[in-house]
Protein backbone atom coordinates (compact mmCIF):
# COMPACT_ATOMS: atom_id res chain seq x y z
CA UNK A 1 0.00 0.00 0.00
CA UNK A 2 2.88 2.26 0.81
CA UNK A 3 4.19 1.84 -2.42
CA UNK A 4 1.41 2.34 -3.95
CA UNK A 5 0.97 6.02 -2.14
CA UNK A 6 4.55 6.55 -2.99
CA UNK A 7 4.07 5.80 -6.92
CA UNK A 8 0.80 8.18 -7.14
CA UNK A 9 3.35 11.06 -5.29
CA UNK A 10 5.61 11.32 -7.57
CA UNK A 11 3.50 10.17 -10.50
CA UNK A 12 1.55 13.56 -9.24
CA UNK A 13 4.88 15.41 -8.84
CA UNK A 14 5.85 14.78 -12.27
CA UNK A 15 2.50 16.12 -13.76
CA UNK A 16 2.46 18.85 -11.74
CA UNK A 17 5.72 20.18 -12.73
CA UNK A 18 4.97 19.19 -16.47
CA UNK A 19 2.71 21.59 -16.36
CA UNK A 20 4.37 23.92 -14.84
CA UNK A 21 7.35 24.09 -17.30
CA UNK A 22 4.65 23.49 -19.97
CA UNK A 23 3.23 26.49 -19.52
CA UNK A 24 4.28 29.47 -21.59
CA UNK A 25 3.79 33.58 -21.07
CA UNK A 26 1.84 35.05 -23.30
CA UNK A 27 3.64 37.44 -25.86
CA UNK A 28 2.23 40.66 -27.41
CA UNK A 29 2.26 40.47 -30.71
CA UNK A 30 3.64 43.09 -32.78
CA UNK A 31 1.76 45.49 -33.53
CA UNK A 32 1.11 45.11 -37.82
CA UNK A 33 -0.58 48.15 -39.16
CA UNK A 34 1.57 51.55 -40.84
CA UNK A 35 -0.63 54.74 -40.47
CA UNK A 36 -1.83 56.24 -42.90
CA UNK A 37 0.33 58.39 -45.85
CA UNK A 38 3.34 56.81 -43.78
CA UNK A 39 6.12 57.13 -46.84
CA UNK A 40 8.09 53.56 -45.82
CA UNK A 41 10.52 54.44 -48.26
CA UNK A 42 12.16 56.78 -46.61
CA UNK A 43 12.23 54.19 -43.63
CA UNK A 44 15.30 52.17 -44.23
CA UNK A 45 13.82 49.31 -41.39
CA UNK A 46 10.78 47.26 -41.51
CA UNK A 47 7.69 49.27 -39.02
CA UNK A 48 5.84 45.75 -38.77
CA UNK A 49 7.84 44.04 -36.52
CA UNK A 50 7.51 47.39 -33.69
CA UNK A 51 4.92 46.55 -30.63
CA UNK A 52 3.14 49.53 -28.75
CA UNK A 53 5.92 50.05 -26.81
CA UNK A 54 8.58 50.73 -29.12
CA UNK A 55 9.74 47.72 -28.98
CA UNK A 56 11.34 45.82 -32.09
CA UNK A 57 10.83 42.05 -32.10
CA UNK A 58 13.72 40.36 -34.14
CA UNK A 59 13.65 36.16 -33.26
CA UNK A 60 12.52 36.25 -29.61
CA UNK A 61 14.02 39.29 -28.53
CA UNK A 62 11.97 42.53 -27.82
CA UNK A 63 14.17 45.29 -27.81
CA UNK A 64 13.65 49.23 -28.70
CA UNK A 65 16.36 50.40 -31.49
CA UNK A 66 17.47 54.07 -31.80
CA UNK A 67 17.59 56.05 -34.96
CA UNK A 68 18.85 58.46 -37.27
CA UNK A 69 18.15 61.11 -40.05
CA UNK A 70 19.86 64.47 -41.39
CA UNK A 71 17.67 67.96 -41.28
CA UNK A 72 18.78 71.30 -42.41
CA UNK A 73 20.78 73.06 -39.58
CA UNK A 74 17.71 75.86 -39.09
CA UNK A 75 15.81 77.04 -36.31
CA UNK A 76 12.61 76.03 -38.62
CA UNK A 77 13.77 72.21 -39.09
CA UNK A 78 15.04 71.83 -35.35
CA UNK A 79 11.34 73.34 -34.20
CA UNK A 80 9.68 70.85 -36.95
CA UNK A 81 11.07 67.98 -35.20
CA UNK A 82 11.11 68.89 -31.74
CA UNK A 83 7.01 69.23 -32.19
CA UNK A 84 6.99 65.86 -33.70
CA UNK A 85 9.08 64.32 -30.96
CA UNK A 86 10.93 66.40 -28.03
CA UNK A 87 13.15 63.75 -27.23
CA UNK A 88 14.92 63.18 -30.62
CA UNK A 89 17.87 65.57 -30.76
CA UNK A 90 20.58 66.75 -32.95
CA UNK A 91 24.01 65.58 -32.71
CA UNK A 92 27.70 66.51 -33.82
CA UNK A 93 28.23 63.48 -35.84
CA UNK A 94 27.68 62.65 -39.82
CA UNK A 95 26.72 59.05 -38.69
CA UNK A 96 25.94 56.64 -41.21
CA UNK A 97 23.17 58.55 -42.86
CA UNK A 98 26.48 61.02 -43.77
CA UNK A 99 24.88 64.40 -43.34
CA UNK A 100 25.76 67.19 -45.53
CA UNK A 101 27.86 69.92 -43.84
CA UNK A 102 24.80 72.37 -43.94
CA UNK A 103 22.61 69.87 -42.56
CA UNK A 104 22.40 68.16 -39.18
CA UNK A 105 22.22 64.92 -37.67
CA UNK A 106 19.38 64.03 -35.45
CA UNK A 107 19.22 60.83 -33.10
CA UNK A 108 16.00 59.55 -31.33
CA UNK A 109 14.96 56.01 -29.75
CA UNK A 110 11.58 54.18 -29.93
CA UNK A 111 11.45 52.84 -26.47
CA UNK A 112 7.84 53.64 -24.90
CA UNK A 113 6.55 55.98 -28.02
CA UNK A 114 4.63 55.19 -30.81
CA UNK A 115 7.29 54.46 -33.11
CA UNK A 116 5.53 54.38 -35.94
CA UNK A 117 3.35 57.39 -35.46
CA UNK A 118 6.49 59.49 -34.92
CA UNK A 119 8.32 57.71 -37.75
CA UNK A 120 5.73 57.93 -40.20
CA UNK A 121 5.12 61.77 -39.35
CA UNK A 122 8.77 62.55 -39.74
CA UNK A 123 8.62 60.27 -43.26
CA UNK A 124 6.19 63.22 -44.16
CA UNK A 125 8.92 66.10 -44.40
CA UNK A 126 10.02 66.96 -47.44
CA UNK A 127 13.75 67.88 -45.65
CA UNK A 128 13.90 64.45 -44.22
CA UNK A 129 15.08 61.87 -47.23
CA UNK A 130 15.49 58.46 -44.76
CA UNK A 131 15.82 57.01 -41.93
CA UNK A 132 18.09 54.90 -40.87
CA UNK A 133 18.34 52.20 -37.67
CA UNK A 134 21.43 53.15 -35.24
CA UNK A 135 23.53 49.78 -35.20
CA UNK A 136 26.31 50.82 -32.28
CA UNK A 137 29.50 49.27 -32.76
Amino acid sequence: MKAKNTIFYYLSLYVLLMLLFSCSTTKKEAVKTVPENCITSKIKFRLANFDKQGLLREDDLKNPIDYEFCIPNTPEALNKINEIDSSIKPTKSKGRTKCNDDYVLMMGNSYGKDIKKILCTLSQLDFVTEINRVYWE
